[in-house]
């Protein structure tokens, strides 16, 4: 993702379709959480460690046949 950002208005430029559906849910989701009083560098820490949490539960998991 690169990003461009002012004051008010922040940017995404996404690499995919799935980063883009990605990202505008993701920017949705902590605009909506921002208005319920969550600070920005609050949400992005959480949302950082549970996206880690995901990825090694994902990495650890055994691939099963289809």
């Amino acid at each position: 993702m690169t990003t461009a950002c002012d004051e008010n208005h922040i940017e995404l430029t996404p690499i995919s379709s799935c980063r883009r559906e990605v990202e505008i849910a993701m920017v949705e989701m902590l605009v909506d959480l921002q208005k319920r009083g969550w600070s920005a560098a609050e949400l992005a820490l959480t949302l950082a460690d549970a996206s880690e949490d995901l990825v090694m539960l994902i990495a650890t998991k055994k691939l099963r046949p289809h």
